[in-house]
């Protein structure tokens, strides 16, 4: 059975919904697959109900062409009050039963992203979470597949990554009394003893998640999908699509506007970059994958690494040179500086770069901005900016090889039409192309700008670009001409 057949009248439950990832899941099931509903776990966030979150999401760019083709389709929508955090996830004993009986397919997007967030509060947003959605899911009648998204980064305290789940020192319920502040007030919860080599707590909590899921959920028929660093989307539904300020993209927005002038990066190194469309068609072919098979307790749990390093690699060398050529060929319409090749190999080289090239600029144009009467915030910026450098730092140093034999053979499965619906093959991406969409992307759908001020853009930027260089060279003359007046005033 093809997997859009497949996907025919099944009601499908989504956590993540409103998040990057999710909002691409959904459009590409309401365009591909005929499922007949789609149910998205939303909070009423900023005083907005349910229905206003759904008419929110639905407004969203990307899903106007499936909105064109047919507008009913959006009542196989449905958002559900609720919080993942909580017991049975929020939901009303009326929704409860609707999903009990119906839902046969989940998909678990939802996380915190907040790399540096504390660990308690990571492990009761992404562990305890997984474990509420877990009593759900042992609820359902009919439960085909559940698909966990974790990440390719989860053990990354190993430099080879297998498909396969590592243990840990510590087991789930140890990482549980660990979380509980009151009990462990003088513990450190950050240091490398806890986060076994991680750099964050969100890796560690994934690791967590995939050990708890492997050691008491095996009784469900799992999945566990882990993606490296999500780029913005190749082809679905809109080339260059991204709507998303974490990760990568914030880097690319700095370097975009002028902001990001140095950061310590190894270029001879190789980033892990793999766009969000393949991402979720691989989520769509996984499922498919697992629920074709009627499931066994003692079956492992299937595992893709969705990466591009054994595939087809790119160098942090090559990533930000192709970005430097296309943020002088697509700039935005304001910038602070202009763009410039950032990378910097030596430590200490970088930090004298980041006080001459970031710190140094932004105190000047603060002080021009207090002594104009308008508030400064350059120096703002930077903080913002020097604290994801510092989080973005461990991932730029370092490289992993990240197998995926098993997404080239379930790949390998499908059919020809099913390959070519469901596409998640990175050997086929040409890197050029896609970094030259990902910078028109963000202007059009992260900047709001228009592709007919590409032109003046390109002229502005000119322009400042020259201005600074005079400028420079200005100073270069005056202090030589300092320093040579007063040589020949001390000679006479």
């Amino acid at each position: 059975m093809s997997i859009s057949k497949f996907y025919e009248n099944v009601d499908i439950f989504l956590t993540g919904g409103t998040g990057f990832l999710g909002k691409i899941l959904i459009e590409k099931l309401l365009r591909s697959c005929n499922v007949r509903k789609i149910y998205i776990l939303v909070r009423c966030k900023k005083g907005k109900t349910v229905e206003e979150r759904k008419e929110e999401l639905l407004n969203c760019k990307i899903f106007e062409k499936v909105l064109l083709k047919n507008p009913d389709i959006c009542n196989k929508v449905e958002c559900i009050e609720g919080n993942i955090c909580e017991e049975n996830l929020g939901i009303s004993s009326s929704y409860m039963n609707l999903i009990r009986k119906n839902v046969s397919m989940v998909f678990h997007l939802a996380a915190s992203l907040k790399f540096n967030e504390p660990f308690p509060d990571s492990f009761v947003n992404n562990v305890e979470s997984t474990k509420n959605l877990i009593q759900v899911c042992r609820q359902m009648e009919n439960l085909l597949v559940l698909v966990e998204t974790s990440t390719a980064y989860s053990f990354c305290n190993n430099e080879e990554v297998n498909e396969k789940i590592y243990t840990m020192s510590r087991t789930y319920e140890e990482f549980k009394n660990l979380a509980n502040v009151r009990n462990n007030a003088s513990v450190e919860v950050t240091d490398e003893n806890i986060l076994e080599g991680r750099p964050n707590t969100y890796a560690l909590t994934k690791a967590i998640i995939e050990n708890y899921l492997n050691d008491f959920c095996r009784d469900l028929p799992l999945v566990i999908v882990r993606p490296s660093i999500v780029g913005c989307s190749w082809k679905e539904p809109i080339d260059g699509w991204n709507d998303s300020s974490t990760g990568a993209n914030h880097l690319i927005s700095a370097g975009m506007k002028g902001v990001l002038r140095t950061m310590l990066i190894d270029e001879d190194k190789y980033i892990d970059l793999v766009p969000a469309d393949m991402v979720v068609n691989l989520l769509i072919a996984a499922a498919w994958k697992k629920a074709k098979i009627p499931h066994r307790r003692d079956d492992e749990i299937p595992i893709y690494n969705c990466t591009s390093r054994t595939i087809n690699p790119l160098t942090w060398s090559e990533f930000t040179e192709l970005l430097h050529v296309n943020f002088w060929n697509y700039p935005p319409k304001s910038t602070f500086l202009y763009p410039t090749k950032f990378p910097k190999k030596n430590y200490y080289w970088n930090r004298l770069c980041i006080v001459m090239q970031h710190q140094f600029p932004a105190m000047l144009t603060d002080i021009f901005q207090l002594a104009m009467g308008r508030k400064p915030m350059m120096m703002n910026i930077y903080r913002r900016v020097h604290k994801t450098m510092k989080v973005l730092q461990y991932f730029c140093t370092r490289e992993w090889m990240f197998h995926a034999n098993n997404l080239e053979e379930l790949f390998k499965a499908m059919s020809t039409q099913d390959k070519q619906n469901f596409n998640f093959d990175i050997s086929k991406l040409n890197w050029n192309d896609y970094i030259k969409n990902y910078i028109l992307g963000f202007r059009r759908f992260v900047f709001k700008e228009d592709d007919s001020t590409i032109p003046l853009s390109r002229k502005n930027l000119l322009m400042k670009y020259y201005i600074i260089l005079f400028m420079k060279i200005g100073l270069l003359l005056a202090f030589l001409y300092s320093l040579i007046f007063r040589k020949i005033k001390f000679i006479i």
